[in-house]
């Protein structure tokens, strides 16, 4: 037990498990962060081209009346 619970040899030492604990929380909220921000952007992307296929369309069937009503 007293290699678990030993106390500091001296008191201005840093305790290393909670700088390690706190780089490792660190890295996984970075990892999240990440992982959210290429989500958003990747649903971006989808619908700017849903909307340009959507616009396509509406072009294509205004076109197409405009022809039949020439005719």
């Amino acid at each position: 037990m007293n290699l678990l619970l030993r106390p500091l040899n001296d008191l201005t030492d840093p305790t290393w498990s909670v700088i390690i604990l706190l780089c490792c929380g660190l890295a996984f909220t970075l990892y999240c962060v990440i992982y959210i921000l290429r989500l958003s952007f990747k649903e971006l992307e989808e619908d700017g081209q849903v909307r340009k296929q959507g616009q396509e369309g509406q072009h294509e069937t205004k076109s197409g009346q405009r022809n039949s009503e020439e005719s």
